[in-house]
């Protein structure tokens, strides 16, 4: 990637910003994307859409706007497709935005203020409280994933390509997203920016509304998969925990207690007398994510707060779960090498 941006000559003349937008099969949700994302670009901005070949209408949509409109030859990942808008542009400033999220009124020039700090090299925001899918799961998992962002530390160890802002000449020095890394692509690569020294921003205020709607069986299957296996592999590969986010200590805390809850809850259906271990971890794990569940009470009410506990504890188990499946899946391929 970093050699094709270096030496592509035909390139236009230089925006201050480029929007990156990976889309697959996102005609359902790109034109709500784009119109909130067109009310804050300048006229100087461009806007790059890199369809990773859709079977729908995708690139019918995205011809509706003033956009730049790639087509993949065939489906490659949103990494190479975030490479492939990359290559297109000599703007400085890049923004990558997902195609299924709406930016909030203002963030954009938020987040440009952010940037024009020289020492800032990277600024990434979060998901809204108040998501566009009103299903449990969905709301559990965007307000989640709102809450851990809120309350981390303003220095991030990684990159969020659904709404993210990077400056091009630190993407070609680190030799732009792993093409090769499917899923977590921007986490890989905020692992190499930090260990690059380039400082990345979490700014709170930065939101996107997300608009996916999500079910128990996409969402398991997303956070197994897609998530939690290939992010230990990545721990693993370079040595080093995350201590932010949802893997703060006392996250970690959280998923040992939900851990012994279940198992404790197995123990007490023979043996009556572990109900009182039950009830002093149940106490344990609710005061251990108080403010979270503070906020799934004041979004849904008292019936919401108790199944996003549930949804909670079962994310804890599954991720220890696919924890250890990626450790052996890396351990593995060790031996085989």
């Amino acid at each position: 990637m970093a050699d094709t941006v270096a030496q592509s000559s035909d390139l236009p003349p230089s925006s201050k910003l480029a929007v990156i937008i990976p889309a697959r099969n996102a005609a359902a949700t790109l034109a709500q994307s784009l119109d909130a994302l067109f009310a804050q670009i300048s006229a100087d901005d461009e806007v790059i859409v890199v369809d990773d070949y859709s079977t729908d209408d995708t690139c019918e949509v995205a011809a509706r706007f003033n956009v730049k409109l790639i087509k993949l030859p065939r489906h490659m990942g949103a990494s190479a497709a975030r490479n492939r808008g990359a290559e297109l542009t000599r703007a400085p400033l890049l923004f990558f935005y997902d195609a299924d999220v709406v930016l909030a009124p203002g963030a954009l020039a938020r987040a440009k203020a952010i940037m024009s700090r020289p020492e800032v090299g990277a600024v990434i925001g979060s998901y809204d409280d108040d998501p566009a899918a009103a299903t449990t799961v969905s709301r559990f998992k965007n307000l989640a994933h709102h809450h851990f962002h809120q309350r981390s530390r303003v220095e991030a160890t990684t990159f969020w390509g659904a709404c993210g802002l990077l400056r091009r000449d630190l993407l070609v020095a680190a030799g732009g997203f792993d093409d090769d890394q499917r899923f977590i692509g921007d986490v890989e690569l905020g692992y190499r920016l930090a260990a690059r020294g380039v400082r990345i921003v979490l700014d709170p205020a930065l939101q996107v509304k997300h608009l996916k709607k999500w079910t128990l069986i996409s969402l398991v299957r997303t956070d197994v998969l897609v998530r939690a296996i290939p992010w230990t592999l990545l721990w693993l590969k370079h040595r080093r925990l995350p201590s932010d986010l949802n893997f703060a200590a006392d996250q970690r805390a959280a998923a040992m207690v939900a851990l012994a809850l279940a198992t404790a809850i197995a123990v007490a259906i023979f043996r009556y007398q572990a109900w009182l271990v039950v009830v002093l971890l149940l106490a344990t794990a609710f005061w251990l994510n108080r403010d979270l569940y503070r906020l799934f009470f004041n979004k849904g009410g008292l019936w919401f707060a108790i199944k996003g506990f549930l949804l909670q504890q079962l994310y804890y188990l599954y991720s220890l779960f696919s924890v250890a499946i990626g450790v052996a899946i890396y351990f593995a391929r060790s031996f085989t090498r």
